[in-house]
């Protein structure tokens, strides 16, 4: 009877310890095959829970950012959950005369 509960509670943490995370990432222009695009893109750079990333240029600008929205939607739409966010530049979008979306964003998705 002790060895069937082990196996139980052992199942039971192992199930909960394999959660699966999505992370995105806006990267530079020339980063994941967007080399020939101006600088006046980024990548955006997508990793799923089995560790294949997928790279989408997108263009910083307001238009970038529709983009960039539909992206992280389509992440919820599968289930996960926005848990952590980190921003390399202090914020996402540019606060000077021109909005535009600034490398060094991370976001983390977790399913629960």
């Amino acid at each position: 009877m002790k060895k069937l509960l082990f196996v139980l509670a052992f199942a039971f943490i192992g199930q909960q310890a394999m959660s699966q995370i999505y992370i995105v990432t806006t990267n530079y222009y020339s980063v994941g095959g967007c080399s020939n695009a101006s600088p006046y893109y980024i990548t955006l750079s997508k990793t799923d829970p089995a560790g294949n990333t997928t790279n989408i240029c997108i263009p910083k600008t307001n238009s970038g950012i529709s983009t960039f929205t539909q992206e992280l939607n389509s992440i919820v739409n599968l289930g996960y959950n926005l848990i952590e966010t980190s921003y390399a530049q202090g914020s996402m979008i540019s606060t000077g005369g021109t909005n535009y979306i600034l490398e060094g964003s991370t976001f983390i998705f977790a399913k629960p």
